[in-house]
């Protein structure tokens, strides 16, 4: 059971990249006990959580009741959606065709559908959660951001649909103790992505090619580094407030960043769409990621929502350290992209 001296944080996801970065964090903090919810309590990732002494619990985030019993006694809640596990999965692409919807679409509604059973959950447990307690990973309204050109950027309106639009008006007393957190690009991207960051010429250099003005600045993040530190950091700022955790660089700077690590020649290539569409072997991913590229170039990643940074949070005297994209990209081992 968590130390009752100690404030306890419960972590959903705790197994993944956000939710494991967060728990890491806070475990490091002796203020803090972490309670880490999954779906798979024998998991390795489960296992090498308890060894640094946190409490693992099994919840599932289709089950309201399941995430009640998890956030009992919780102090902060660290909330993140997943949006890409039921897209990709095999059943869930299987129950999308047997209901003639698209397996986008049924995604945003199995992560809309989580997104408001954490908020209920949540809600019930409000009285014990500190004035800044309920820290959630979300991102712009592209519908709204984009005044309607983007109606069905899903794994974007998942989220903000939730967190905050469903929140605030129906729990207010928990709105005023949440947090929203955006999240840039992740410096690792190219793994689902490989031939739209690295597409092999036949000199034998590299092309990056996405539909996003070359220039725009837009956020990318080191998630498995940088996320519990901003969230951490975030922890104590006061409530109610919005945050992008990343480095600001271009798509332009961001291939340069990786020839300077690699050695390789890269130039960026703005595409179309359609073309970004062709190119990836899952169309419908294709498709999502490609508006989600093109929306990044306007209104831009963050909706051209004003949106604090880590440089705002270190201005409050807070440290928040954020890793550079140049300094992710040189932990990184691309040598697979050379052995073709």
């Amino acid at each position: 059971m968590a130390d009752v001296q100690k404030k306890l944080i419960v972590v959903l996801g705790a197994t993944g990249n956000q939710g494991g970065a967060v728990a890491r964090r806070f475990l490091q903090d002796p203020q803090y006990a972490v309670r880490g919810l999954t779906r798979n309590v024998s998991s390795p990732a489960a296992q090498a959580l308890r060894e640094l002494g946190a409490e693992v619990v099994a919840a599932e985030l289709d089950d309201v009741e399941s995430l009640k019993k998890a956030f009992k006694g919780a102090n902060l809640i660290f909330s993140v959606t997943q949006y890409w596990e039921p897209f990709f999965r095999p059943d869930c692409r299987a129950k999308a065709e047997e209901l003639g919807i698209t397996c986008r679409k049924y995604a945003y509604d199995v992560e809309v559908q989580q997104g408001k059973n954490i908020a209920d959950a949540a809600a019930t447990v409000v009285d014990t959660l500190v004035d800044n307690g309920f820290l959630v990973s979300t991102l712009s309204s592209a519908r709204k951001c984009s005044k309607g050109k983007f109606q069905d950027l899903y794994h974007f309106d998942s989220k903000a649909d939730v967190f905050p639009d469903y929140v605030v008006p129906k729990y207010p007393e928990l709105a005023a103790k949440m947090s929203c957190i955006h999240t840039g690009f992740f410096t690792t991207s190219y793994n689902i992505l490989p031939d739209s960051y690295f597409a092999k010429q036949s000199d034998g250099s590299f092309q990056m090619r996405f539909p996003c003005n070359p220039d725009k600045l837009v956020p990318q993040l080191d998630v498995n580094r940088d996320t519990g530190n901003f969230v951490y950091a975030v922890s104590q700022m006061p409530p109610g407030k919005a945050y992008m955790a990343g480095e600001y660089l271009s798509f332009r700077d961001w291939a340069a960043a990786w020839g300077r690590v690699t050695g390789a020649t890269i130039e960026y290539k703005e595409v179309t769409i359609d073309e970004m569409v062709a190119e990836t072997p899952d169309k419908a991913c294709g498709l999502e990621v490609a508006l989600m590229y093109s929306y990044s170039s306007d209104p831009g990643y963050d909706g051209g929502m004003e949106l604090l940074t880590a440089e705002d949070i270190q201005k409050a005297g807070i440290d928040c350290p954020i890793t550079t994209v140049e300094e992710s990209l040189a932990k990184q081992d691309f040598s697979k992209f050379f052995s073709k």
